[in-house]
């Protein structure tokens, strides 16, 4: 497919990338310190509807067939079974270890452990024995955590509270293992999805939001954090197409730096009426005062999807998951790799 935006002529190529084991959904990337491979992870569905974290390392070709895929779970213990593991977002961490952050579910809970999905860290060998720990934001009183990305020391996520509809987001310090709430200015909800590492005391975070002044739509954001006074600036929304009219949610999934001193960010959206909805991958360049530019969107769609969703990004490419019928009329999910070239 090809789109003209702002005078550029984008083209996109589709390709699945899946563990060859069943059904995979990708949710995270990162590249490789010193080398052409990447950190990819994700989660496979196998029997019964049981979910496991994924790990591959390798190129961003073949399929998902090029490189080495590891199945990682977090570890159960007496009183608490593991039932599920679903890996988000990879980093490099120290002496050649990954970097993990994610969520998982037990059968059941004890001394005071709440319902629902629990948040971890993962810091060790790709075959998952290292160390593992509990990510638990607001004291722990959460319905369900998700922790979505991490890179800098830092991770970002988001949890619920029982009977409480409002979304709430948080950082989370590796080394100090201090959580800071994260609200913007006039939010009723917030979403943290991305965060990406510039230097120094330098971050800058990606997500989505409603606000009182918007009402029932919800925007996506970039916004500038530093870790040591913990304050934002530069803060800008964005809808999709640059449009508030055209739809009620636009969110980035995730973010990852570019070459023009900007980021690149996957985007999900739904139609201002609610029926469409649609993934995107979003360029944005700072401007000479340190501020975020415009946005340029491209829409991503894979080839014969009834559903495209875009869950994270790296360089040009987009990856995440899409839904088609097979002959049955079955719906099937499969992962995918979009690569956008552009040529202005």
């Amino acid at each position: 497919m090809a789109q003209n935006l702002n005078l550029e002529v984008n083209a996109v190529s589709y390709m699945d990338f899946n563990n060859p084991a069943g059904q995979t959904t990708i949710q995270g990337i990162r590249g490789v310190s010193d080398s052409e491979n990447v950190y990819i992870t994700a989660s496979l569905l196998g029997e019964n509807n049981i979910v496991q974290g994924l790990i591959y390392e390798g190129k961003l070709i073949g399929n998902g067939s090029n490189g080495k895929w590891h199945v990682v779970n977090f570890p159960s213990t007496a009183s608490e079974i593991v039932t599920n593991t679903s890996c988000y977002g990879p980093n490099n961490g120290p002496d050649g270890s990954i970097q993990i952050v994610g969520s998982y579910k037990i059968s059941t809970t004890t001394g005071g452990v709440p319902s629902g999905n629990l948040g971890f860290y993962y810091e060790g060998p790709l075959d998952g024995s290292g160390t593992w720990i509990r990510i638990s934001p607001n004291n722990g009183n959460t319905n369900n955590v998700f922790v979505h990305s991490i890179m800098g020391g830092i991770a970002v996520g988001n949890y619920d509270v029982e009977n409480d509809k409002n979304g709430y987001a948080f950082l989370y310090d590796i080394a100090t293992k201090e959580y800071t709430e994260f609200k913007l200015p006039d939010s009723i909800t917030n979403t943290l999805y991305g965060i990406w590492y510039n230097g120094e005391d330098s971050y800058t975070l990606a997500g989505g939001y409603s606000s009182h002044k918007l009402g029932k739509l919800s925007q996506a954001f970039l916004v500038d954090y530093n870790g040591k006074t913990k304050k934002i600036s530069n803060l800008k929304s964005f809808s999709y197409q640059n449009e508030t009219a055209l739809s009620i949610i636009t969110h980035f999934e995730g973010i990852t730096g570019s070459k023009d001193n900007g980021y690149n960010m996957p985007a999900d959206w739904i139609t201002l009426n609610g029926d469409s909805n649609g993934a995107s991958f979003v360029s944005v360049s700072r401007n000479s005062d340190g501020s975020f530019g415009e946005a340029n969107w491209i829409d991503i769609e894979f080839p014969g999807s009834s559903i495209t969703s875009a869950n994270t990004a790296y360089k040009n490419n987009i990856l995440g998951i899409y839904v088609i019928k097979d002959d049955t009329d079955t719906k099937v999910v499969s992962s995918f790799v979009a690569k956008v070239v552009r040529d202005k």
